[in-house]
């Protein structure tokens, strides 16, 4: 179980991480969208931080994309997105 836990929150962590960069956000950006500070976009990123499932949808939904896309392999978003 506490395997599984980590590796959501490792594809979660990459998966924000690529979809900030691909809309081109900064950290700040996109906390100050989802109403967070940065320093939790920054914590999540790093697997330091755990969203409750509001902030999880408000980042999915400034993203564009939904919320268990964000939880799927980052290979498998990275080709459905075409980047690298």
């Amino acid at each position: 179980m506490t395997q599984d836990y980590e590796q959501l929150r490792l594809r979660l962590a990459e998966n924000i991480r690529l979809m900030r960069r691909v809309k081109n956000l900064s950290q700040e950006q996109l906390a100050l969208m989802a109403e967070v500070d940065r320093t939790y976009v920054s914590q999540i990123e790093r697997c330091t931080g755990n969203p409750s499932l509001l902030v999880l949808c408000k980042l999915a939904n400034i993203l564009e994309i939904t919320a268990d896309q964000l939880l799927v392999e980052p290979d498998i978003l990275r080709s459905f997105l075409h980047v690298k």
